[in-house]
C-alpha cells in the first residue's frame, strides 16, 4: 500500500526509532501519545492488512508475541495498561492498517478510554443477536 503510513516505516520510507522488530512485526511509540508521560506504543506486522479479521494465522500470532513481550515491559514501569484496536473508521480506526495501542495507565493519568452505557437486551433479544452471531462462526 504505497499510500500507507505504517507500510512506508516498514519500508524505512519514514524514520522511526524501533521499540521492538522483528521479521513480522514494528513496535514504535506513537508520534500522539495518549499520555505525554507515558506514551504510548503501537504494534503492527509488517505485512498490510485492512482490518484484524484479514490478517493470516501467522501474522497474527507474531502480533500477539510482540503485544505480550512489550506489554511486559510496561506493566514493569507503570501500574496498568490497555491493549486498544479498532476496526473501521465507524470504530475509531484512522490508519488502515492493523494495529495495536498499548497505552500505559497510572493514577491520575487523565486518559478517558471510551466508555458505553451498559444496555438491557429486549425479551428474545440477547437470543436473537446470539444466533445471528452464530451463524457466520
Amino acid at each position: 500500500m504505497e499510500e500507507c503510513i505504517f507500510c512506508k516505516m516498514v519500508n524505512k520510507e519514514i524514520l522511526i526509532v524501533p521499540i521492538y522488530e522483528d521479521e513480522q512485526t514494528l513496535a514504535f511509540l506513537d508520534i500522539n501519545p495518549a499520555s505525554s508521560k507515558g506514551g504510548h506504543t503501537l504494534v503492527i506486522s509488517k505485512t498490510h492488512y485492512g482490518n484484524l479479521i484479514d490478517m493470516s494465522e501467522e501474522d497474527l500470532e507474531a502480533v500477539s508475541r510482540t503485544i505480550k513481550k512489550v506489554s511486559r515491559a510496561l506493566l514493569k514501569i507503570y501500574p496498568g495498561l490497555n491493549i486498544m484496536q479498532n476496526n473501521g473508521k465507524e470504530a475509531g480506526q484512522y490508519v488502515m492498517h492493523v494495529h495495536f495501542h498499548l497505552i500505559p495507565r497510572y493514577e491520575g493519568d487523565g486518559i478517558t478510554i471510551e466508555k458505553w452505557v451498559p444496555q438491557k437486551y429486549a425479551e428474545g433479544q440477547m437470543e436473537e443477536v446470539l444466533e445471528k452471531i452464530k451463524s457466520f462462526l
